[in-house]
């Protein structure tokens, strides 16, 4: 299975698996965007990953930003608003190396590959 199913112990949240199902049915036009900024090595993490989603949450992304490819804020907040455009949801972008203790050690441990 993708995006971590297996993963889960217990039983996912129906908001985590619709927000997954969600992030593989886009997966082609989520590439398009990561690619449009220079970002690879897309992660969820968080609630989502962890499979404890609720209504109000948000997904977590983590990536890796390409050197010398413009300002690396201004291109997690343009990440940020397209991809919740296109998901429909809030989508928040952390860039691995903007990632600092102790949500870095949380954000890796609870890491699947998109």
């Amino acid at each position: 299975m993708s995006l971590g199913y297996a993963r889960s112990v217990g039983a996912a949240s129906a908001e985590s698996i619709s927000l997954r199902e969600g992030l593989l049915a886009r997966r082609d036009a989520v590439a398009a965007i990561l690619d449009r900024y220079a970002a690879t090595n897309p992660r969820v993490f968080g609630s989502v990953a962890r499979g404890d989603a609720t209504a109000t949450s948000d997904i977590d992304l983590l990536v890796e930003l390409l050197p010398d490819r413009g300002n690396a804020l201004l291109r997690i907040a343009g990440l940020s608003e397209e991809l919740s455009v296109l998901l429909g949801v809030r989508v928040d972008v952390v860039s691995q190396e903007l990632l600092r203790e102790p949500v870095a050690a949380s954000a890796l441990l609870d890491a699947i590959a998109v």
